[in-house]
């Protein structure tokens, strides 16, 4: 069996096939654990998607220098020293706070995370959802304006009238991306308590969760958009690249792609660390934009910092690659599957 320990905080790896992992549940980031389904199996023949861009560093290690396996899952025995942040990755842009405040549950629920399609249940999703009783209070992110509050009845901003049900939109004051106006959309709200036009603050409580629209149960459908805001195809951006991290926390993205380059959708991946297994998956419709920076098809947000194995399978072989995840930052991982 070959494995690989990333020594470097950002890099682009051919990865080589091991013995397959035991899946698990995930567990949630902090506080209270949410009910979990079971994580996506990755398609036996992925559909190739999006355009390739060049990568960062290449590493393929040769046989006779590969590392022994560490004995623990996200703890290998001859790597103790973190890397450090490659001065070459894109400069990151956590400019949001999150849109739920502290005291109640303030992290996204992975099960259904940006990109993903919850098990194939539902359609890829645009956003995250941040699962919390009616009423609970619904904060700005960051100082702005609000460019729209009300129904998407008449004003679409999903693919269909009545998509979000009561909804906010808030243009963030002097955030732009690329030269496009950067925005933060609030949907399925029981009531929200600005209107449009108003200057509101970071921090400031602007609505309550509900379950308007198309919701399925209670919670905060959050999106971040770039550009035009009503657009639903071509706008939205992962969050997980403009929410800051916990204290003591980190982002992973990275792009699952085959030999030749080409993105590969709904590719599972499966994060082991010490005290705690994670899921994600890579981006399964064209409504999932990359960052314009970034160029990613995957990530993995509220991730404790620390070292993890991370484990991943095509039709034919199953892979495994071991990664330091900094606190603060976001990790950068280019995973070849051959």
């Amino acid at each position: 069996m070959r494995r690989i320990v990333l020594a470097g905080f950002a890099v682009a790896i051919v990865l080589f096939a091991t013995g397959c992992a035991d899946r698990e549940y995930p567990a949630t980031p902090t506080k209270t654990p949410q009910p979990s389904p079971t994580p996506m199996t990755p398609l036996p023949t992925p559909t190739a998607s999006l355009t390739p861009v060049p990568t960062v560093a290449t590493l393929v290690p040769a046989t006779s220098t590969a590392p022994a396996a560490p004995s623990t899952p996200g703890q290998p025995t001859d790597t103790p020293i973190p890397p450090t942040r490659d001065p070459n990755l894109p400069p990151e842009h956590y400019v949001m706070s999150r849109p739920i405040p502290e005291g109640y549950v303030d992290y996204a629920d992975r099960t259904y995370a940006y990109g993903s399609t919850a098990g194939g249940t539902y359609r890829p999703h645009t956003g995250e959802e941040f699962r919390n009783p009616i009423g609970t209070p619904v904060v700005a992110v960051a100082s702005g304006t609000i460019h729209y509050a009300g129904t998407d009845q008449t004003n679409v901003y999903g693919p269909d009238p009545n998509f979000y049900g009561n909804l906010i939109v808030l243009m963030l004051n002097g955030i732009t991306y690329e030269g496009k106006q950067v925005y933060a959309v609030y949907g399925h709200l029981s009531k929200f308590d600005v209107n449009t036009g108003d200057a509101v603050t970071a921090g400031q409580t602007i609505g309550e969760v509900g379950e308007t629209g198309i919701a399925i149960g209670p919670h905060l459908h959050f999106e971040v958009r770039v550009g035009d805001p009503m657009s639903y195809m071509t706008s939205t951006r992962n969050p997980d690249l403009w929410i800051r991290p916990y204290g003591g926390y980190g982002t992973v993205a990275g792009k699952v792609v085959d030999g030749s380059g080409n993105y590969l959708r709904q590719v599972a991946l499966t994060f082991h660390g010490i005290d705690t297994t994670r899921y994600t998956w890579s981006y399964a419709g064209d409504e999932n934009i990359p960052d314009e920076e970034w160029k990613e098809n995957f990530t993995l947000g509220d991730l404790p910092a620390g070292w993890y194995t991370v484990t991943t399978r095509s039709a034919t072989k199953d892979y495994s690659l071991d990664v330091f995840v900094h606190a603060g930052h976001t990790t950068w991982l280019n995973l070849v599957l051959n």
